[in-house]
């Protein structure tokens, strides 16, 4: 996650993992498997031999771009797109993990819902809204470690212009940076605790300025609200008892229900889970209020 932490959130990251007991081996790589009927070890490019029964790849995506590229369609890395989402060829969209545009590309849910709106818009008609890329968001996903950064990590050399906000306490590993340009939000990391994730990620989207809010808004964190239930949302930490609970006090909207609770407003993966949680809720609540007729 070199690009995703700067050096101290590394280190910090790096001991928490090594104190659960994990070996790291940085700089080096899988040679080759070995063993008969099933994997009983590897062979790293360094030489060194690890006895293992199983293996995990961790390797992200590579987009698939034979399809398009053997149709005529333009593509680098990704199918390439303009600020509408629309390739080279008439007619022909991509959105999600396979689009390049201005030479990025976004590999999370949010980014391919925000994509997906900017090419429906412009098919219905609407070009006041183009692409304007979207907001590059990491969460590790990890029991008991709450990490997550999204915009800059790193105030640029030499710039006078960008202010760096650290607090962070090395015993409980808990670390918090943001980043500040033009009396804006432009990029945070969080560890320990990253209650406030949604709250920075609305700021970052929206380009509020922080004006006097600016203490109040990065203060050394908030306690957060306890999770119910099973968890639903690990980027913000929101149980299924907490989604239940506002439904149950008449919030019956999807869009209104992800924005008041935080639950699938950051990678998005869980969004269909708490459609599902809302629908069955609103169903069980209506057959109710039939049978009492």
């Amino acid at each position: 996650m070199d690009k995703q932490l700067d050096p101290l959130a590394s280190l910090l990251l790096h001991e928490e993992i090594v104190g659960r007991g994990i070996e790291v081996f940085y700089n080096d790589q899988v040679q080759t498997f070995y063993g008969k009927e099933n994997v009983e070890g590897i062979r790293l490019m360094s030489g060194r031999k690890i006895d293992c029964q199983a293996v995990i790849y961790a390797i992200g995506t590579i987009p698939n771009v034979e399809l398009a590229r053997a149709a005529g369609i333009a593509c680098n890395r990704g199918v390439i797109v303009n600020d509408f989402m629309a390739t080279n060829t008439e007619g022909v969209f991509a959105l999600g993990e396979i689009a390049e545009w201005c030479g990025q590309m976004w590999g999370i849910t949010a980014a391919a819902e925000e994509q997906a709106a900017v090419a429906a818009r412009y098919v219905a008609g609407d070009i006041a809204k183009p692409y304007k890329g979207s907001l590059s968001m990491n969460i590790l996903k990890m029991e008991g470690l709450n990490l997550c950064s999204f915009g800059r990590v790193e105030v640029p050399e030499d710039d006078p212009s960008f202010e760096e906000i650290v607090f962070i306490d090395k015993a409980k590993r808990y670390y918090k940076k943001c980043i500040i340009h033009n009396d804006k939000l432009v990029g945070a990391i969080l560890m320990g605790d990253k209650s406030e994730f949604l709250e920075f990620k609305n700021l970052i989207q929206n380009g509020i300025e922080l004006s006097e809010k600016r203490l109040q808004l990065l203060r050394s964190g908030k306690a957060p609200e306890p999770v119910i239930g099973k968890l639903v949302c690990s980027c913000n930490n929101i149980g299924q008892g907490n989604l239940e609970a506002k439904i149950a006090s008449g919030c019956s909207d999807f869009t209104v229900l992800c924005a008041e609770t935080g639950a699938g407003m950051g990678c998005g993966s869980c969004r269909m889970e708490v459609k599902n949680i809302l629908h069955n809720k609103m169903t069980l609540a209506n057959d109710k209020q039939f049978s009492l007729l």
